[in-house]
């Protein structure tokens, strides 16, 4: 399987376009169907060189020097800080003992008849399943929330353990292994406990009929119409002035209709 394919997408819902489908319908059902996509972010660009720097991974690295190279081949600030970064992660036994399960196992399942895909950083079969997380920083942008919780990596560490537990009969904890981009860099591995995962897979199978039947185009999908949603703000149509108290605020109730 293509992991990353349109048919793969369509056929399977993943933890990623879960969380798409949590922040708009709209967006997550067009990005699916790829007929729009995001631009992708500098922080996703790092993550990914980050990741092909603790496997080797020679052939992401010759395929994508744009990403950390300048025509005259010095490397980027950020990709530097990050190269120096991953030394300081490879020389942390705890931290590579659970990113050297096999890399990159994609599974798949089914929860409440959805089919699910996964593709797990680090798996050991028997033993544990492991995320590797490079982040701007250890505090959620919202200082009174968990970084899990803002974030919503519990719904990937439930969707992750279920499916492997399907596979092998087997509820295997789940660690974040977490590396900063500040300076100096932070470093942890954090478990997320059963508890969490117990409560998030029930409240992850609440949202699971309307997302099912939004894929198999029995219902519409919703525009969120959010000011931080970039697929409803290029994709809005304006119908009428609005208020100017109104200005920065939720704007659902002023959109009649999309572009596409």
């Amino acid at each position: 399987m293509n992991y990353y394919s349109k048919e793969a997408n369509l056929k399977y819902c993943s933890a990623s376009q879960l969380k798409d489908f949590l922040k708009c319908e709209a967006m997550a059902v067009a990005k699916m169907n790829e007929t729009w996509s995001e631009e992708r972010s500098r922080a996703l660009e790092l993550g990914s060189f980050f990741d092909a720097l603790l496997v080797g991974d020679e052939k992401w690295l010759e395929e994508n020097k744009s990403v950390y190279a300048k025509k005259k081949g010095e490397m980027y600030a950020d990709c530097a800080k990050a190269w120096d970064t991953m030394q300081r992660v490879k020389a942390q036994p705890l931290m590579m003992h659970y990113l050297d399960g096999e890399h990159q196992r994609m599974m798949v399942g089914e929860i409440e008849g959805l089919p699910f895909k996964i593709k797990m950083d680090s798996y050991k079969e028997g033993e544990f399943i492991a995320d590797l997380k490079y982040m701007a920083s250890l505090r959620a942008p919202n200082l009174f929330e968990n970084l899990v919780k803002y974030w919503r990596y519990d719904i990937q560490a439930t969707i992750y353990r279920e499916i492997v537990r399907q596979n092998t009969g087997k509820d295997l904890p789940f660690y974040f292994v977490i590396a900063t981009k500040e300076t100096p860099a932070h470093l942890e591995v954090a478990e997320i406990d059963a508890y969490t995962m117990d409560e998030c897979l029930e409240e992850i199978k609440r949202y699971i009929p309307r997302i099912k039947a939004i894929k198999e185009g029995t219902i519409a999908p919703e525009r969120c119409e959010e000011y931080n949603c970039a697929y409803c703000t290029q994709t809005r149509i304006l119908d009428k002035p609005i208020s100017y108290e109104k200005l920065g605020m939720r704007r659902k109730d002023d959109v009649t209709s999309e572009t596409d």
